[in-house]
């Protein structure tokens, strides 16, 4: 018999925020299982031009109860931000113990959205005498420590980390990402090492074997046919640095080779004006585009890069390379190669980790000139995720642990 489950967290389809997109994904899962799923979530406000949903419905087997954000949508500050964070925890806390008192739940989960959402989870758990399961996407506060997004005062990051292994000490299970963000909530939290669970995401979108972008896609763009396309896709902040590899786009201007840069974030703008100051005729930065889009581009490359700041490795896992797995793309890892993402890509034998401009270079002016063996790890790439990281495999894992827990 399927568990009735209560989640908690800001954003949920039709929010466009990854973990929201991805709750959606994971809750229609869990429902396939057999699961009964409610949702407490915020109305759409990652962007600001987004309307309201109604406050409650049911979408796709799920109960979806939503929280009005009364201006506080989008993330144009950081105050903004902040107030619909706070709006949204004391809201979501008077919600889910409204639902709890009046309803028979199994189990309670919280995704990292907003950072304090554990605490929430925690405390209604406990209210309901149910299990809690911490979902734990974001590594708080240290993924905002090491990146310097914010510079607090020493004592708020000690009393944040106090606050997150209080929420983590009150959890029945832990779900993370990657081996690297286990042993950092282990050493940093305190967490018990049988609590925590590691449950990669699945691609997004997974792809159908074969699949094959329209046939103009390269011409859309300004593509030759003769060009190798490696492709950039995802956030482009702090975590994701750009540098060497425009580098390495200067040092093949010479070459067929074409990058393409398709995203957001705190360094797309930052990026588009170094690409047009250094005159790099071989590289295209575009804006987030259609899903249709995003897919044909995606596609139509030959080469998937992934890359991941020093020191990230234990707070963060890249899940987009499994997009492009999905794709039957190869994946070139610029990276610490002791990350979760670069040890899947060496042991698959799905790409290659690299550490520098020159590598990357030199790497790509050799397939440039002979494509077999790109050729040959796109096809391992997807062979690997569909035996080791399939959407499927990962609803069933969560199910099992669920059933485990309650």
């Amino acid at each position: 018999m399927g568990r009735r489950i209560l989640v908690i967290n800001q954003y949920f389809s039709p929010d466009v925020a990854s973990s929201g997109q991805i709750l959606k994904e994971l809750c229609t899962g869990l429902v396939g299982k057999g699961h009964h799923v409610t949702v407490v979530a915020a109305q759409p406000s990652y962007e600001s031009s987004k309307i309201n949903g109604p406050r409650f419905e049911n979408v796709d087997g799920i109960d979806v109860y939503r929280i009005s954000m009364s201006g506080t949508r989008g993330r144009r500050n950081l105050a903004s931000r902040c107030i619909g964070y706070i709006r949204f925890l004391l809201m979501s806390w008077w919600l889910a113990g409204k639902l709890i008192s009046k309803n028979q739940f199994d189990l309670v989960v919280t995704l990292s959205n907003p950072p304090f959402a554990g605490v929430v989870g925690a405390l209604v758990a406990r209210r309901g005498g149910i299990p809690f399961l911490g979902v734990v996407y974001d590594i708080h506060p240290d993924i905002v420590r090491a990146t310097q997004w914010i510079n607090f005062p020493g004592w708020i990051f000690d009393l944040w980390n106090k606050i997150a292994s209080w929420t983590l000490a009150n959890a029945t299970a832990i779900v993370v990402l990657g081996d690297g963000m286990k042993r950092t909530i282990i050493d940093t939290k305190g967490v018990r090492a049988d609590l925590v669970n590691v449950i990669p995401i699945w691609a997004m979108p997974e792809f159908s074997e074969g699949q094959q972008s329209t046939p103009d896609t390269r011409n859309k763009y300004g593509i030759t046919d003769d060009e190798l396309v490696v492709l950039f896709a995802g956030n482009i902040g702090i975590m994701q640095p750009t540098d060497q590899v425009l580098d390495a786009a200067e040092k093949l201007l010479d070459m067929p080779v074409r990058f393409v840069f398709l995203g957001s974030g705190l360094g797309l703008d930052k990026l588009s004006v170094s690409v047009k100051e250094r005159v790099l005729k071989n590289v295209t930065v575009l804006p987030y585009q259609p899903f249709e889009e995003f897919q044909n581009l995606l596609l139509t490359s030959d080469i998937c890069l992934v890359t991941l700041k020093e020191g990230m490795e234990r707070l963060s896992v890249p899940s987009r390379a499994y997009t492009f797995m999905s794709a039957g793309k190869p994946v070139i890892a610029m990276m610490n190669p002791e990350s979760d993402v670069a040890q899947l890509v060496f042991k698959g034998d799905c790409g290659w980790v690299i550490n520098d401009t020159s590598e990357l270079a030199s790497l790509l002016k050799e397939l440039s000139e002979n494509r077999d063996e790109a050729n040959r790890k796109g096809l391992k790439a997807e062979e690997v995720y569909r035996k080791t990281l399939k959407k499927e495999k990962a609803i069933n894992r969560f199910s099992e642990l669920i059933f485990k827990i309650t």
